[in-house]
């Protein structure tokens, strides 16, 4: 397998030099994307290219996500040999014998995605507020996508050629593009794996660009998303529920018949706006789900009704479950897709 490491950079300083060094010691390919940086900065990525590296030139900035795809684009476009990209950072913070353990993750694992994950939780000196950004985002994604990816951060990660023409494409031009990559690999249907790599930063981390409760709300707003979606299918559901009742229906029918036509607006609302899967073939899927949730509430109604317990509140006891149930098994089997 060859591979090539991919360095984006903006306004680097010594460290990158060092690191350029190490790397070219190792005999390894190299692609930097000079991110706008400034006549400055120059002979940095001047002595980039006599090291051996192809320097690709932003002429101004625009941005982490921006940089990537360039270099990708490039490798896809010049470098047909390349198996394997590894993204790394340009601050020193990616020792070569991490970026080798991806490379040889990524030998191991074919067509699978490498994580370089820090925070081993053993003993590394970590700055309270990456332990407090990854923590949120972890548990946020996680909740979003059920994915257990431990750093959602890592710059360091190995990605296989076949899915460099969709990340290409990808939508993000600064740091919300790595998020957006990683919230990807589930609807992709792409495998990942996270090893360990070592926890380096200088000076606290303070040069850090993540924002927690930006990349937080990046990832939570697509939960918000299905939530508004079934809270405007339950208020339909409801209200139809009770009409229904109110007409003298069978308390069982009643809940078939609400669930039947909120349904209908249920998914037209989340294949369009929340899962953006329009594949008319998932209809059959959704309306299988469907089904088994209606029967389990229409029974499950039907039993606390039996036992004297009022109609909406027996109907609230059933769906609160129900739209957990719903909402894991559309994501996993309804409008999961599989790009390759």
């Amino acid at each position: 397998m060859k591979s090539v490491v991919l360095i984006p950079a903006y306004k680097p300083g010594e460290k990158f030099v060092v690191f350029l060094h190490e790397l070219f010691k190792l005999n390894h390919k190299v692609v930097v994307v000079n991110d706008g940086s400034g006549e400055e900065y120059d002979r940095y990525f001047e002595t980039a290219s006599r090291l051996g590296a192809v320097v690709l030139v932003h002429e101004e900035n625009k941005g982490k996500g921006r940089a990537l795809k360039t270099g990708l684009k490039y490798v896809l476009d010049n470098m047909p040999d390349v198996d394997f990209v590894v993204t790394a950072d340009c601050d020193g913070q990616h020792t070569p014998k991490d970026i080798q353990k991806v490379i040889d993750s990524g030998r191991e694992n074919p067509n699978t995605i490498i994580l370089g994950g820090r925070f081993s939780g053993k003993g590394d000196k970590v700055p309270r507020r990456s332990v407090l950004g990854n923590t949120v985002t972890r548990w946020v994604f996680r909740l979003a996508t059920g994915l257990p990816i431990k750093d959602t951060q890592t710059g360091l990660r190995g990605l296989p050629r076949f899915l460099i023409p969709k990340l290409v494409e990808l939508k993000g031009e600064r740091f919300e593009y790595e998020m957006n990559m990683l919230l990807y690999l589930k609807e992709w249907s792409v495998p990942f794996l996270e090893i360990p790599i070592s926890t380096i930063y200088y000076d606290n981390n303070a040069g850090s660009h993540f924002n927690t409760f930006r990349d937080a709300w990046r990832i939570f707003k697509q939960i918000v998303s299905f939530l508004l979606v079934a809270i405007l299918s339950l208020i339909i559901d409801y209200a139809l529920f009770k009409v229904f009742s109110l007409l003298g229906i069978w308390i069982p029918l009643c809940y078939v018949f609400a669930r039947i036509i909120s349904s209908i607006f249920n998914f037209a609302m989340n294949a369009r706006f929340v899962f953006k899967n329009q594949d008319k073939k998932v209809i059959l899927k959704y309306y299988l789900v469907a089904f088994f949730i209606m029967i389990a509430g229409a029974g499950g109604t039907n039993l606390f009704a039996s036992l004297g317990i009022p109609e909406i509140l027996s109907k609230i006891m059933i769906d609160l479950p129900l739209f957990f149930a719903s909402y894991i098994l559309q994501r996993e089997f309804v409008f999961k897709k599989k790009m390759f």
